[in-house]
């Protein structure tokens, strides 16, 4: 008996049942494979530690389930619009007795004789010869035949056709078929949406960062290895439910020669114009060469009918006439396999293989030209290198590939939902320097570049889509307004403008943490000057609207007549209006009129003011109504209220 025979029509139920399954499994892997690749350069962007290619053992633990709970969601909600999608795509109609009145009589005894609960029917206006059925559960099962095999079949052909899709309908087929189609759909998209896909943009690339020519075509390849298993499992799974369904239907009708000779009709002209070519696999008759094949051939399935029911396919009153068998070349081969009581041989492989455009690499005649010209181009280009494989290997290394357009958005995620910064420190260890003097490859430009920026100052010397927001950062000392400030580094453009607190942008306002710096260190606050100059403005008798230097001194001394009960707004008002009239005083009477401001905040009306500010700094209540600056002007002033003044007039020798 030949390999691929079936043995009986329960056995080949039973050996079918457990291998569609194994099948169906192949399709959510080759699934998985496909998303892999799809997922590749955008994971490579925004997550690169767990990226294909970069990181497999993350992208399994991090990615595929996420691509297998959203490929089951999707494939839910296929399922749910199946019939729908199914009657806009060939465009059936409902009927009833009224309508076709001998097509409901045929099936009407068929359908009771099954144990079925009656399904809708539905009639497409073409002359191709072809049915199916289709559906998710028994109940909302649809049987669809055309117009042509209404008008060209007898009633006995037609009733083992319909007995065919019913058996589809009690066999679950319906469903696994339209499982297999939905997969099918989302591989053949997946293949063609395929990032890694030859192209002459693959080709310039390869060029200058070498890794992804073999990237490239170990990406083309999976692609093509899993649509070709899905393809050809779907070739299985629809050539077994095929087989099992004409048996049934053989079974039903007591007809085999009606069987055998409706399928060589609907052989002769099965195609329905404007149907998509993955409904195929539901219909009785469809593709059996090439990329699309979803049936076994005619010889096949009279060969198999014939391996059931022994010679009653050529010998009963409903046979084809043996004109026809002589002149058929199919009928022949199927003939002549069943004296030989073998099938004829599937050739599954072969058969889905037949006039594909792309070869066992995945590559099409276009794609083995443009890898032709990558791999010249790098032997070219890197030939005084090529005798020394450590060289040569260290430019197919894919690391650089995740810092030229990795990005650390996924440690960001990462921070704000645990807190664990741990991810900041390995993505800022990356760095480029030990791909430096690497000759002729991207990797090794951007290091050189690299060193020679870090040689400057820059604090993002790598050149990244990861530091495109701070590529002009240069990390230079600070000495603050006063020029005194030391060890404090500040983060500034190329133009001197302080990066923004809030990290969007440059400003010329000095961030906060410097200023706190400045009072820290030296005891002088930042301050704002409108003249500043050292000898004065305005002469220390010259009156400012109606004010003038001893009115400014005047109020410091009132600031300090507050009742003896010195509450927490009090102080806080009190170091305002010291800040305010200590840097009035510099800005307009100069050097001079700050000396005479500093004598009046001498006097010892204002020690207990410092001193219930001292006490009350160290109670949080007091520090949490103020900002950090505040709270860090209050404290200079405590330590060392002489100092307590504008930095600016520091730096011009007070």
């Amino acid at each position: 008996m030949g390999k691929n025979a079936p043995i009986g029509l329960y056995g080949w139920v039973q050996s079918n049942d457990g291998r569609s399954a194994g099948l169906f499994i192949g399709f959510l892997t080759a699934v998985q494979a496909m998303a892999a690749l799809a997922l590749f350069l955008p994971l490579t962007f925004v997550d690169p530690e767990h990226a294909p290619f970069l990181g497999w053992n993350g992208y399994f633990l991090r990615y595929t389930p996420v691509v297998l709970l959203t490929s089951i969601g999707w494939f839910g909600w296929q399922m749910f619009w199946h019939i729908e999608s199914v009657k806009r795509a060939v465009g059936f109609r409902f009927v009833d007795a009224i309508d076709e009145p001998r097509l409901c009589r045929l099936i009407e005894p068929l359908i009771t004789a099954m144990g079925l609960p009656a399904p809708f029917v539905g009639v497409i206006e073409s002359d191709a010869r072809n049915a199916f059925a289709c559906g998710i559960a028994r109940k909302k099962a649809v049987v669809v035949v055309t117009r042509g095999l209404i008008d060209d079949l007898t009633d006995v052909e037609l009733a083992c056709v319909l007995g065919h899709e019913l058996a589809h309908i009690r066999n679950g087929d319906i469903r696994l078929m339209a499982a297999a189609n939905i997969f099918m759909d989302a591989l053949g998209k997946l293949h063609r949406n395929n990032p890694l896909k030859f192209t002459i943009v693959h080709v310039v690339l390869a060029i200058v960062i070498p890794v992804i020519l073999p990237l490239t075509l170990a990406g083309g390849f999976i692609g093509h290895l899993a649509l070709r298993a899905g393809q050809v499992s779907r070739l299985k799974i629809a050539s077994a439910r095929e087989f099992i369904a004409d048996a049934q239907a053989v079974q039903l009708t007591q007809n085999p020669a009606a069987m055998a000779s409706a399928l060589v009709k609907v052989e002769q002209h099965w195609e329905v114009k404007g149907a998509r070519r993955s409904d195929d696999a539901m219909m009785i008759a469809g593709d059996t060469l090439g990329e699309n094949a979803t049936h076994p051939t005619v010889p096949q399935r009279i060969a198999a009918l014939a391996r059931v029911t022994g010679s009653m396919v050529f010998n009963a009153p409903d046979a084809l006439p043996k004109e026809a068998w002589d002149s058929s070349r199919s009928l022949t081969e199927a003939k002549a396999a069943a004296l030989l009581q073998k099938l004829p041989a599937a050739r599954v492989l072969s058969r889905v293989r037949a006039g594909a455009a792309e070869n066992v690499l995945g590559l099409t005649f276009n794609g083995m030209v443009m890898a032709g010209m990558a791999i010249v181009g790098l032997v070219t280009l890197h030939w005084s290198e090529i005798a020394n494989p450590r060289t040569m290997l260290a430019k197919f290394d894919i690391r650089p590939l995740s810092l030229m357009v990795g990005s650390p958005m996924a440690c960001m995620v990462e921070v704000a939902v645990t807190g664990d910064e741990a991810c900041k420190h390995r993505w800022q260890s990356r760095t480029y320097r030990e791909f430096e003097g690497q000759k002729n490859t991207l990797a090794g430009w951007l290091a050189d570049g690299s060193a020679k920026r870090r040689a400057k100052g820059f604090l993002k010397p790598d050149l990244g889509v990861s530091s495109m927001n701070g590529l002009s950062l240069r990390g230079g000392e600070y000495r603050g307004q006063s020029g005194m400030l030391r060890r404090t580094t500040a983060v500034m453009d190329g133009q001197g403008a302080f990066q923004a607190e809030n990290g969007s942008g440059f400003t010329n306002k000095v961030p906060t943490d410097l200023m706190i710096a400045e009072l820290d260190q030296v005891g002088c606050f930042f301050a704002a000057m409108n003249y500043g100059e050292p000898e004065g403005h305005y002469a220390p008798s010259y009156s400012i609207n109606g004010t003038n230097l001893e009115g400014f001194i005047q109020a410091a001394q009132d600031s300090a007549n507050v009742p003896s009960e010195l509450s927490d707004a009090s102080l806080r008002s009190y170091l305002d209006t010291r800040g305010t009239l200590t840097q009035i005083s510099y800005d307009f009477y100069g050097l001079k009129g700050l000396g005479y401001m500093q004598a009046a905040y001498s006097d010892p009306v204002h020690a207990p003011m410092i001193a219930r500010m001292s006490e009350r700094l160290g109670d949080p209540a007091f520090k949490r109504g103020m900002d950090a600056l505040n709270v860090a002007k209050a404290q200079a002033l405590v330590r060392n209220p002489d100092r307590f003044v504008p930095c600016p007039a520091v730096r011009r020798g007070y």
